[in-house]
C-alpha cells in the first residue's frame, strides 16, 4: 500500500484515518510512505517500525530540482529573503517593512468603498471577500505577470481556500485572444463528454468562465473531467495562475 502526502496523518481531522489504516493494515502487507514536507520522518519511521514490529528503511535526500529561493511581495514589489547560494540576505526584510511604511503603499480609507477601484469589489460566488484582499491578489498577479512570472501555482490548504482565492481574480483576465479562442474550443470540445444536464451543472459553468481568463483550481472535489482539463490546460501554458490543494 501505497501512502502517499503522508505528513497529512498530523492533520487534526483527517490524521486518525491515516493513523487506524497503518494500524489495522494485515503483518504481511507491504507499505511505502511518501512526502516532502515531513520534518521529523526518523521519529515517524521508529513508530511505524514499532507499532508494525518491522525494519523500516528511510530514503531521502536535500537535492532540489529547483533551487529554493524565498520572496517577500510588500508594496508591489518582490524582496528575495533568500536563495540557496546566499542563504538568508541580511536587509531584504526591512527594505520590505520600509516600503510598506511609505504613505504611497498605505491602503486607502475608502478603498472598495464609493470611491474605490473596481478591483475592490465583492467576488460573486462561492462567499463574499473583502474589497482589500481582492485588490491585493490583484496587484501581485499583475505584478508577476509584468515581471513574466507567469504561469504559478498557489498552494492553498483546502478546498474552500482554493476557489475563494480564484475568486479574488474574478476581474482579471490573463488569456490573449488567441489563447482565449484556444482554451474555448477545447472546454467545449471536452465537455460534450458530459451527458446533457451535467454540461449545465454549477461547478462546470463556473469553471469554463475562469478557465477561459487563464485561472483555475485544482482540488479533490473537482469532477474527473474537470480535473482532467485543467491539468491539461495548465500543461500546455494556458492556466496561467492555478489554486491547489
Amino acid at each position: 500500500v501505497i501512502f502517499d502526502e503522508i505528513h497529512y496523518i498530523n492533520d487534526s481531522e483527517r490524521g486518525v484515518v491515516w493513523e487506524e489504516v497503518i494500524i489495522m493494515l494485515p503483518e504481511h502487507i507491504g507499505m511505502v510512505f511518501l512526502s516532502a514536507t515531513t520534518p521529523n520522518h526518523l521519529e515517524f519511521s521508529d513508530w511505524i517500525g514499532r507499532t508494525k514490529k518491522k525494519k523500516i528503511h528511510v530514503i531521502s535526500t536535500t537535492k532540489r530540482p529547483v533551487p529554493l529561493q524565498h520572496f517577500l511581495y510588500a508594496g508591489k514589489e518582490l524582496f528575495k529573503l533568500y536563495d540557496a547560494s546566499h542563504g538568508y540576505l541580511p536587509g531584504a526584510y526591512s527594505a520590505a517593512k520600509t516600503k510598506l511604511s511609505s504613505p504611497s503603499d498605505k491602503p486607502k480609507a475608502n478603498a472598495g468603498r464609493g470611491g474605490g477601484s473596481s478591483t475592490g469589489a465583492t467576488t460573486r460566488s462561492m462567499g463574499r471577500t473583502s474589497g482589500g484582499d481582492q485588490s491585493e491578489w490583484t496587484k501581485l498577479v499583475t505584478s508577476l505577470k509584468d515581471k513574466a512570472l507567469l504561469p504559478v501555482v498557489v498552494f492553498a490548504f483546502s478546498k474552500k481556500l482554493c476557489e475563494e482565492s480564484a475568486n479574488k481574480l474574478s476581474k482579471l483576465d490573463l488569456s490573449t485572444p488567441s489563447e482565449r479562442s484556444e482554451i474555448h474550443l477545447f472546454l467545449e470540445s471536452s465537455i460534450q463528454r458530459l451527458q446533457g444536464t451535467d454540461r449545465e451543472l454549477p461547478q462546470v459553468l463556473t469553471m469554463k468562465e475562469m478557465l477561459k481568463r487563464g485561472v483555475g483550481v485544482h482540488h479533490g472535489g473537482l469532477l474527473p473531467i474537470i480535473k482532467e482539463m485543467v491539468e491539461i490546460l495548465f500543461g500546455r501554458g494556458l492556466v496561467k495562475v492555478l489554486f491547489s490543494t
